[in-house]
């Protein structure tokens, strides 16, 4: 093989390892909330995949995304949209709920 062609392979090799290292390739879900209920009520995920989930606040009050077994809380401002960034998830079910309006919707992530 040419050094040329060996250089080429390298660099595409480097380029892939850093893409998957930077986490570009992580899931990208999305949750909204609107007038107290979370669309979609149930988010299913890659397990084993790092996860940045995008939380919109479609309301005219702040929200606060938390779940205890993921162990996120993040305070979403009306008609803004956080990112929550989760690691890899085991397989399994992971609730969240609106914390400052406790008596509103709640949801849940598959991971599987």
């Amino acid at each position: 093989m040419s050094l040329r062609k060996r250089i080429g392979f390298s660099a595409a090799s480097i380029l892939a390892i850093a893409i998957g290292a930077s986490g570009a390739l992580a899931s990208e879900p999305e949750l909204k909330i609107d007038s107290g209920r979370f669309e979609p009520a149930t988010l299913t995920v890659p397990a084993n995949t790092p996860v940045q989930l995008k939380v919109t606040n479609a309301g005219s009050a702040p929200i606060e995304f938390e779940s205890f077994e993921l162990n996120r809380e993040r305070v979403v401002p009306p008609g803004q949209v956080v990112t929550v960034f989760l690691p890899s998830l085991d397989a399994g079910t992971y609730h969240f709920f609106d914390d400052f309006h406790r008596g509103n919707g709640e949801g849940t992530l598959i991971a599987k």
